[in-house]
């Protein structure tokens, strides 16, 4: 017999979806959700407006009265970024608290500029449902070049500035990047979407370097969630050195010495 002790259910929940202008207002709410949440902060997760228009577009619907009013006050040449914030724990009355202390300070901060409270089960969903429309809705837009990366939390938003520039300069204007992740610990999902229904591999070639140059020259990682595969093999030279490499090598001939366990995958 095996017996597993698995912690309880939580029995509060508290979920918000804010707005922010800036990334360093994005950098505040993770500090301030740090310092007053504390051991009830179990997510962080960030939209950027890219992302968000998408959803509004091509979402299944689902908090659209939400995302009307979050875009509404959205000012001409500004960029806000949207951060959902939940807390679960075991005292409603307690972490209900917090939670309300934690927004007001923001608000009193000007850190936020706009952003709801959920009020019970159902508004939850709906706040949830908006970031797990991400990915569906950007795939609807039309050819995605999906990339799963991990960055400083300090360069989240930089290396999307930087991979528009480059985009640019490459010639590939046509383009929209989108970003969206865990912004807590660094995990950004840098989606660059074409609305063409294919791509050309040239094309995909140009876009996947420009990503990963963003991504390596802030010493970041081109695989935060999803492992190496085949396509991401050829970067691997440059993100690990020979030493690393060798041991890697050594590993792989140590348990799989016919070589038959996910055979030409991660290693070059």
């Amino acid at each position: 017999k095996v017996a597993v002790a698995c912690p309880a259910l939580p029995t509060s929940k508290n979920v918000a979806l804010l707005v922010c202008n800036s990334y360093k207002d994005v950098l505040q709410v993770l500090k301030t959700s740090k310092e007053q949440l504390g051991e009830i902060l179990s997510a962080i997760e960030l939209i950027d407006l890219n992302t968000m228009k998408f959803v509004q577009r091509y979402g299944s619907g689902i908090g659209d009265h939400l995302i009307s009013e979050l875009l509404a006050s959205e000012v001409a040449g500004n960029q806000p970024l949207f951060i959902l914030v939940e807390s679960q724990g075991c005292n409603q009355e307690a972490d209900s608290s917090k939670m309300d202390a934690f927004l007001t300070s923001l608000y009193e901060s000007s850190t936020i500029e706009n952003g709801f409270l959920a009020q019970d089960s159902k508004h939850i969903d709906e706040i949830w449902g908006i970031r797990e429309s991400c990915n569906p809705s950007v795939a609807r837009a039309g050819y995605v070049h999906k990339f799963d990366v991990s960055i400083g939390i300090e360069s989240y938003i930089e290396v999307a500035d930087e991979v528009i520039d480059a985009l640019n300069e490459a010639n590939l204007p046509d383009l929209t990047v989108c970003v969206w992740g865990h912004v807590a610990d660094g995990n950004a999902h840098i989606n660059v979407v074409s609305g063409q229904l294919e791509t050309n591999a040239a094309e995909a070639e140009i876009i996947e370097n420009i990503v990963y140059a963003a991504v390596m020259k802030r010493k970041g990682s081109i695989s935060a969630e999803h492992g190496i595969g085949q396509s991401k093999r050829k970067y691997m030279s440059q993100i690990k050195d020979g030493t690393a490499l060798e041991i890697m090598s050594q590993m792989k001939t140590l348990f799989d010495p016919h070589l038959i366990l996910a055979p030409g995958k991660y290693l070059p």
